[in-house]
């Protein structure tokens, strides 16, 4: 019934770089694909651990993702909504980088999640949904 803002839940995304884009699958949705060993190996593993959405969080993300136009209509804006709900819920990931030969970890803050490719951003906020709202069969249960 109530939130522990100190629990994490893991997201798992499997992608892979092809060009300048990214083929991306959640944890459950890659365990579902029927590639070989040899296509699997060509993803990579990224857990994201994120906040659990709280009442209070909730509406914070709602209030930061108004806009107030010229004549002082308050009007909701989509994406700033997703942005924020990545840079607020994100406390942890286990991303790195090569560098100088070396892997070296990189600390999700707002600069480095908001360099996210849209593709990886975008599979990291479906499988949040996926894991933390139900579905139309899981409510008929």
């Amino acid at each position: 019934m109530f939130i522990d803002n100190n629990k994490n839940v893991d997201i798992v995304v499997y992608y892979r770089k092809l060009g300048y884009h990214y083929v991306t699958y959640s944890g459950k949705d890659f365990e579902d694909q029927e590639f070989t060993d040899e296509e699997k190996e060509k993803f990579k593993k990224l857990t994201v651990q994120m906040k659990q959405l709280s009442w209070g969080l909730y509406n914070e993300l709602q209030e930061n993702s108004v806009e107030v136009d010229s004549e002082g209509n308050r009007k909701f804006n989509g994406k700033k909504f997703k942005e924020f709900r990545l840079t607020r819920l994100i406390s942890g990931w286990d991303a790195t980088i090569q560098k100088d030969d070396k892997e070296v970890k990189i600390n999700p803050n707002e600069q480095t999640i908001k360099s996210l490719s849209p593709d990886i951003a975008e599979a990291i906020l479906n499988a949040y949904d996926q894991l933390m709202y139900l579905s139309e069969e899981e409510e008929k249960k």
